[in-house]
């Protein structure tokens, strides 16, 4: 388990899968994705199996002392050679705004550059997720790019916005 500033990430086990399905058929999660697939327990148990020994992924469930599950954490894409990592995270819509998404990218932040030794974060954000973007820009995130119409939902095609953050940006916020 790693813990920062009072929230923690640790590794996902076979228990959490039932309430990682729940947290990804929610509409207000899967709609603000890249992937719309719906999942059921034997996709996302065969998901699971496919985490073990890929060194360009690394999820977790994100928790408190309190509260086993809050959601999860992701790290794909990892780049080791260049040090590099896309990053993301999924809250469960219950715990939404109440100050943790902001613990989340702190403890992310601390994580891949103090301790992975990464130097770059980068994630992609649909165009419509105010609420998303307010929070990465608050982390320290910023744009370097747009992919033009690149996601379709409810009709509508949307920008995805490419923002990322050096190692060296990311400020005191680490220590």
């Amino acid at each position: 388990m790693f813990e920062y500033k009072g929230i923690a990430i640790r590794p996902i086990e076979e228990a959490d899968l039932e309430k990682m399905v729940a947290l990804r058929a929610d509409p207000r999660i899967w709609m603000r994705l890249g992937d719309i697939s719906m999942v059921n327990s034997r996709s996302q148990h065969e998901w699971f199996q496919g985490l073990e020994g890929d060194p360009r992924r690394r999820y977790y469930v994100l928790c408190t002392a309190e509260v086993d599950f809050l959601g999860i954490v992701r790290m794909d894409e990892i780049d080791w050679v260049n040090r590099s990592a896309r990053v993301g995270g999924d809250i469960l819509p219950k715990y939404q705004r109440q100050g943790f998404g902001t613990k989340m990218f702190s403890l992310i932040k601390k994580y891949c550059f103090d301790y992975l030794n990464l130097n770059r974060l980068w994630l992609l954000v649909i165009d419509s997720n105010d609420a998303a973007r307010d929070l990465y820009i608050k982390a320290g995130f910023v744009d370097e790019g747009r992919q033009r119409n690149a996601i379709y939902r409810d009709g509508v095609y949307h920008d995805y916005i490419m923002m990322s953050l050096l190692r060296s940006e990311a400020g005191q916020d680490r220590t």
